[in-house]
């Protein structure tokens, strides 16, 4: 064999640890689990009556279509997946062993009531909701800079649990006179919704529709909707409520990023470019505004109508906004596609979900707690039947791509990387971090998280990337080193913390005979056969999946 630098020998030696221990979904036999029991509350008992109704409209569909659901998700592949979804990264060895301790028989919603007050769920809902809601500032590195101020702005909101109609009613109406574009990154405010469209009242309508009712209405801009009802003058009669922008902008209504945000609130009709005809602001029901009532503007009246209790739109949109979130695709899919050729998978469920979000003032713990208290959710990922196979039926947990966020923060938990605060602004990215270099590495366009791909750059970027290679040498990871600061512990305690802190899981009799036998063959070597065995881990697909 030629001669190999110590790099070179490790990675050589990470690559055959990979086969010998298989990089893939590696499932351990899941454990007998109920869904969520009745809660003390009053409050908690109702959202536990909806889960219950949602789960009795699935059993209904899946009975009439022959299918057959998968079990109920064993404690480990539950807990994995629920501080995933709700606080951004995997559970931590402590805390998995916790949650095995407990014998509380409403744990699994104990655990939920846990995560809804941490800061962690506020950290990972508020990235959900601005990649929601302002998803160019991601995408186009020109709009980065405003992402701050908005996630200030939506932290604050998330943490003291602000109804979600009030969150948008401070989005559309927000005051944007006198602020400037290329200020932003400073202050604490939602104008980054109006920044990433350009103030444009065509890209505010189109963003307004999907953001908030679920409408794409971009291609009704220039001719009626070639595959929907919506028409051009549709199109413009929402622009118009934005039209002010317009008419304080230049010619053509075009306001470059950073210009002074001017708005004349006295504009309540738009020209339709390019064919003479200038029509009233309305809103997509057909109906006029009541300018008579007060003084307010024109933006102040398209919030009222967008979030109003009687609006559809706004609550299906949310439902189905969360339930992808929890589900990886919506009940109308994609997300924000509600139309007559797109009808949603179940009706009657997204019909139950609306209404009581709607008569529960738009609550979004609410509506979490209701969504993970089904045993829908709590579905194994396993494919046990033929039946399970289209994602539509949510007959089993889908396997979805993390979020570049999710996987970085993940990893940070499994190999102990302490993650600085910026106590000056904790929201600005700092690029030369390795937060930051890993989230614009990972960055990706994919709509759905079960189309998310990984690209080879990414691929290599995990396996012999330095964050990743440093994060698990003996020098830095400081999960390896708690393992080997403990020469007492047992060889099947070590490997099983390994799995722990990695997949969130022990590891099977047969990976655990393996894996012994391979540290025995070489125990003067063990120390780097333990990193090895974690850096696999790492980079299997068990962990690079929400399962």
């Amino acid at each position: 064999m030629m001669d190999m630098d110590n790099d070179g020998q490790r990675r050589l030696r990470r690559n055959w640890t990979c086969h010998f221990i298989f990089i893939g979904v590696v499932w351990a036999q899941p454990l007998p689990a109920s869904a969520f029991a009745d809660e003390s509350s009053g409050a908690e008992r109702a959202a536990g009556a909806v889960s219950a109704a949602i789960d009795a409209l699935f059993e209904k569909a899946w009975a009439a279509a022959e299918v057959t659901p998968s079990e109920i998700a064993g404690d480990d592949e539950f807990l994995r997946r629920v501080y995933l979804d709700l606080a951004g990264r995997i559970p931590g060895v402590s805390e998995i062993r916790d949650f095995r301790d407990s014998t509380s028989t409403e744990k699994r919603q104990e655990i939920v009531r846990e995560l809804l007050d941490s800061p962690a769920y506020v950290r990972n809902m508020t990235t959900v909701l601005r990649n929601a809601l302002i998803p160019q500032a991601s995408s186009q590195p020109e709009f980065r800079g405003v992402i701050p101020g908005f996630e200030a702005w939506l932290w604050k909101r998330v943490s003291e649990n602000v109804s979600y109609d009030k969150i948008a009613r401070e989005i559309i109406t927000t005051d944007l006179n006198n602020s400037r574009g290329n200020a932003l990154s400073s202050t604490t405010s939602p104008d980054a919704f109006f920044v990433v469209r350009e103030l444009k009242p065509e890209n505010l309508a189109a963003g307004t529709a999907r953001a908030f009712l679920g409408v794409r209405l971009d291609c009704a801009q220039c001719h009626n909707h070639p595959f929907d009802s919506w028409s051009q003058k549709q199109f413009w009669s929402l622009a118009a409520f934005y039209g002010g922008f317009a008419a304080a902008g230049s010619a053509d209504g075009d306001v470059p990023v950073g210009a002074a945000m001017e708005e004349r609130t006295d504009v309540r009709s738009i020209a339709i470019p390019g064919t003479g005809d200038v029509v009233p602001a309305m809103y997509l029901n057909g109906v006029e505004p009541d300018w008579s009532k007060d003084g307010s503007g024109p933006r102040q009246r398209l919030a009222e109508w967008v979030v109003a209790k009687d609006n559809p739109y706004f609550a299906d949109m949310a439902v189905n906004r969360m339930w992808a979130q929890f589900f990886g695709r919506g009940l109308v899919d994609p997300v924000d596609d509600f139309s007559v050729n797109n009808p949603a998978s179940h009706p009657a469920v997204l019909q139950l979900l609306a209404e009581d979000f709607a008569a529960n003032d738009f609550d979004l713990q609410r509506l979490v707690r209701i969504i993970t208290g089904t045993r829908v959710y709590q579905r194994s990922s396993r494919q046990t039947h033929e039946s399970q196979r289209e994602p539509a039926d949510f007959a089993r947990a889908a396997l979805r791509g993390l979020t570049p966020e999710q996987l970085f923060d993940s990893l940070a938990e499994a190999t102990g990387y302490y993650q600085p605060y910026r106590s000056e602004n904790p929201f600005v990215i700092d690029t030369n971090s390795p937060r930051g270099r890993f989230l614009d590495q990972f960055r990706d366009s994919a709509e759905s998280p079960l189309d998310r791909e990984t690209t080879i750059l990414q691929a290599l970027t995990m396996m012999n990337g330095r964050f990743v290679d440093e994060a698990t040498s003996l020098e830095e990871s400081r999960t390896l080193r708690s393992i080997l600061e403990f020469p007492a512990m047992p060889t099947e305690q070590k490997v099983e913390t390994l799995f722990l802190a990695s997949v969130s899981r022990s590891p099977t009799a047969e990976e655990q005979t393996r894996l012994h036998a391979l540290l025995d063959e070489d125990s003067d070597s063990s120390a780097e056969i333990l990193s090895d065995i974690f850096w696999a881990l790492l980079n299997s697909s068990e962990f690079l999946l929400n399962h």
